[in-house]
């Protein structure tokens, strides 16, 4: 019965978080639109460009090197957030840049740079690559529709950096079947493959847990499926992933030549041929995946004091998102493991999913 109050208590502390968020948008449907402005362009619907990764000799990458060899992209904010949310882009760049040799900096003078926009009705949707100038990283959040769930944003910035959708690799047809008859025509260019000589995947195999890879049901007719995977027991993890896969960093760090990607040193010799294409197929479970290291932040405490440890002795403190939130220090202290900040969203939102 001791235990009934503080529950109570912390319930109540949890709902007004949960309401001020809106729905997850869907960035894989979107009304008919998809998350990649060159793909929304009606002039670009003939353009067979569509890498899987950019070359490593890519005019759409990044230029500013740092002589640590990091890679800058500048940024600004210019759309209106809220601490929460402003919180979900911060660690979605944390995360990228604890993996990779990219850092995100706050824009000075630098002509190439991203701006973060919040529109109402715009959803979630940015370029490939530097464009030049201003590129538009457009993460809508308001409270009846939001871009801000952590693998939402990454989604989006690893577009910035250099990442197509993984979907889209020429040797898909091994990993997925593309269910033409239950898309609208007009959403098929969606679905473009690309052949071996227009594609880099820098001989990382094809990956059903990217965060890159559209869901079962993208773009497809109401109650139909879109693809459909060879092996069975991936059709409901495409499109799920509440984090960036081992293998979507590899192909960051590929592109712009990281001596180190997720913590550890990496053979910078490309496993492809030396423009980066591919020297071959591999089989999906073929590569050793890469340990990702996650960033756990410099202000990690409990914000409601002993009832966090009262909690965890009893067993019954959950270091999901709401207990990591408010439950940090303990949280960490019962494990050296990081659990995903989001991770406790994940039950709670999964009935949005289309």
């Amino acid at each position: 019965m001791q235990l009934a109050v503080p529950s109570v208590v912390i319930l109540f502390n949890f709902i007004p978080l949960i309401s001020a968020r809106g729905k997850p948008i869907d960035i894989f449907n979107q009304a008919g639109k998809g998350d990649i402005t060159q793909l929304r362009a009606p002039a670009q619907k003939n353009d067979k460009r569509m890498y899987n990764a950019l070359h490593k000799y890519s005019n759409l990458k990044w230029q500013i090197k740092e002589s640590d060899g990091t890679y800058v992209i500048p940024y600004i904010i210019t759309g209106r957030y809220d601490s929460s949310e402003k919180a979900t882009i911060a660690e979605a760049m944390r995360r990228i840049q604890r993996n990779t040799c990219i850092r995100f900096k706050p824009r000075t003078t630098e002509r190439d740079y991203i701006d973060i926009q919040n529109q109402k009705g715009e959803g979630c949707y940015t370029n490939v690559g530097r464009v030049g100038g201003r590129g538009v990283l457009m993460l809508e959040a308001n409270s009846q529709e939001t871009c801000m769930e952590p693998e939402i944003v990454l989604h989006e910035l690893m577009h910035v950096i250099g990442l197509w959708h993984e979907h889209m690799r020429a040797d898909r047809d091994k990993y997925i079947k593309v269910l033409y008859q239950n898309i609208p025509q007009n959403y098929w260019s969606q679905f473009e493959k690309v052949t071996s000589q227009e594609a880099t995947t820098y001989g990382i195999p094809y990956d059903y847990r990217s965060v890159m890879h559209y869901g079962k049901k993208a773009f497809a007719f109401p109650g139909k499926i879109s693809m459909q995977t060879t092996d069975p027991k991936f059709q409901d993890v495409i499109g799920h992933q509440k984090d960036a896969s081992p293998n979507d960093y590899r192909k960051i760090c590929k592109i712009y030549g990281c001596s180190t990607c997720a913590g550890g040193k990496v053979d910078l010799e490309d496993q492809g041929g030396q423009d980066g294409r591919d020297k071959g197929d591999d089989d999906h479970d073929s590569v050793t995946e890469v340990p990702i290291v996650i960033p756990t932040g410099g202000n990690c405490v409990d914000t409601m004091g002993s009832f966090c440890r009262t909690m965890a002795k009893v067993g019954m403190l959950d270091c999901g998102y709401f207990g990591r939130r408010h439950c940090c220090a303990t949280c960490s202290a019962q494990s050296s493991k990081w659990i995903d900040p989001f991770e406790g969203f994940d039950s709670f939102f999964r009935r949005f999913r289309f």
